[in-house]
């Protein structure tokens, strides 16, 4: 057995003999005992499971032991009581949706009150409903107000819960950031290979091929030129491969500490035929000057390997605002070698552009060939804005304390309000049956003994006091009694007792209803 079994058996034990030390004080029958303790035993271990329907169980059998014994000399029991609030407390904890528990609760009430009718047929309908108000408000101590309670302690359990779910997420987001930060650094390291490398290998293609075209060279070395070549092209291809396999993400890369012309010199010495036009004299920042660099050399090596043999052009021009460049290529002239291409270079070169504020374009001329044109502001544009990651720790905290204010006010504040409407309500009620039971002095003067209860039913209000005098007055058994008041509520400390037997008038009297003896003016 485990240690939660044990804990249903000794809460189950302690309920029970609750019950059976009051049952036994009062010689309660014993089927209400073994009542009474099997509907505890399915609470104390269907309460977690079943919370609502344990709540239910022990309520109905508590009500319909209320009905017995409202009215009898015995008096109510109450052992199920601190049973039906420890219930209510655990469906709060559990929480059990509202619209259930209220469902629970008037269903509960409005059975009360039907077993109160029903049973206590001989009880005024004006007293039973005065007396199922008062449980009502009972109600709200024993049942309502634990559940607030216990639903307040889940709020609080929700916030314990949501801090530790939001430190185990704050981690998985720290293993992310690192993750992500390594896939940036090996895409930074297969751009640096592909524009670096690349450009290199390009060039070195490039040379291979003018030297595999030079006549004055012995046709061994012309060979040795096209093999060169070839595994220059090789190289290439299989760099391709690896840049594919490291990048998974653009990241914007350092370019070598060069000028641009310097860049072009370089690319024009390797065999290149490329001049380079630089109509731009003003500054640029360094931000710009790196992505200028970046584009021109970028633009370059695509040339190399997609027009051999093409003429190119690099424009630089500019305004006041911003900084333009263009690299036109006029078209291959000798048959171009399968290059396997993924783009990379120029998604890179996007990125590149974008960072520095500005935007290019590439595609192929109406005529012939290829262009790449960017345009950047000369300052830099605005940085990129940085992602804004919400704080939802703080936002998460702030609601579930929201939430958990809102169950603490709740708790405290609901039960209040709602005794303070029954309390208007059973006000109300006992003001309309206290004015509704008002027999005038005047009119109980007139009332003789002997008369016929047809015509005394001419002259009585509608309804008797619902406050009955609580005079120890023991009538024949064939008599009937019923008390009328003979002015407002809480002005009056006496009232009219009238009996009847047979249809016929047999008594009546004046009967003290306080602390205070009528005075002779009053037994008029």
């Amino acid at each position: 057995m485990t240690w939660r079994r044990l804990g249903d058996v000794g809460l189950w034990a302690a309920l029970s003999v609750l019950v059976l030390l009051e049952s036994g004080a009062r010689n309660d029958y014993y089927w209400m005992q073994a009542a009474s303790v099997g509907v505890l035993g399915f609470a104390a271990f269907g309460r977690r499971r079943w919370p609502l329907a344990a709540l239910a169980a022990v309520a109905g059998v508590e009500i319909v032991l209320l009905a017995i014994g409202l009215g009898t000399t015995n008096g109510v029991q109450i052992a199920l009581v601190p049973a039906i609030s420890l219930l209510s407390y655990l469906a709060g904890r559990r929480e059990t949706q509202v619209k259930h528990f209220v469902m629970v609760c008037s269903g509960s009430l409005f059975g009360m009150l039907l077993l109160g009718l029903v049973l206590g047929h001989e009880t005024p309908v004006t007293e039973a409903v005065l007396t199922w108000l008062v449980m009502l408000l009972l109600a709200l101590l024993v049942v309502v107000l634990p559940w607030l309670i216990g639903r307040y302690r889940a709020q609080q359990a929700l916030l314990e819960t949501a801090g530790w779910d939001r430190a185990l997420r704050i981690e998985r987001e720290q293993r992310m950031a690192i993750d992500q930060e390594r896939l940036r650094e090996r895409s930074r390291i297969a751009e640096d290979m592909h524009d670096s490398v690349g450009h290199e290998l390009s060039l070195i293609a490039l040379q291979a091929a003018a030297l595999e075209l030079d006549p004055s060279l012995p046709e061994e070395h012309r060979r040795a030129a096209t093999s060169l070549r070839e595994s220059a092209a090789t190289a290439t291809e299989r760099l391709g491969e690896i840049v594919g396999v490291l990048r998974d993400a653009e990241a914007p890369v350092m370019p070598h500490d060069e000028t641009v012309a310097a860049l072009v010199e370089r690319a024009a010495a390797s065999g290149l035929a490329v001049r380079l036009v630089d109509e731009d004299q003003g500054e640029l920042s360094p931000m710009v000057d790196r992505a200028v660099h970046r584009v021109v050399q970028e633009a370059l090596t695509n040339a190399s390997k997609h027009a051999p043999g093409a003429a190119v052009t690099v424009t630089i021009t500019g305004t006041t605002d911003a900084v333009r460049v263009a690299i036109v290529d006029t078209g291959a002239t000798r048959p171009v070698p399968e290059v396997s291409t993924g783009g990379r270079g120029l998604d890179g070169l996007r990125e590149r552009v974008r960072l520095a504020g500005g935007s290019l374009t590439a595609g192929q001329r109406d005529t012939k060939g290829f262009e790449v044109i960017a345009t950047i502001p000369r300052a830099g544009g605005r940085p990129e804005p940085r992602a804004t990651v919400p704080e939802t720790a703080a936002v998460e905290r702030a609601t579930v304390r929201r939430s958990a204010r809102r169950g603490l006010i709740t708790a405290i504040a609901a039960p209040l309000i709602l005794g303070a409407v029954i309390g208007v309500v059973a006000l109300g009620y006992y003001l309309i049956a206290g004015y509704s039971s008002i027999l005038r002095p005047s009119q109980y003067d007139a009332l003789t003994i002997g008369q016929s209860e047809d015509d005394v039913r001419k002259v009585l209000p509608a309804m008797e006091m619902v406050d009955a005098p609580t005079e120890r007055y023991d009538p024949p058994s064939d008599w009937t009694c019923r008390y009328y008041r003979p002015d407002a509520p809480f002005s009056i400390n006496y009232a009219y007792r009238l009996c009847f037997s047979r249809g016929v008038l047999v008594a009546k009297a004046v009967v003290q209803t306080g602390s205070v003896t009528p005075t002779p003016e009053e037994n008029r």
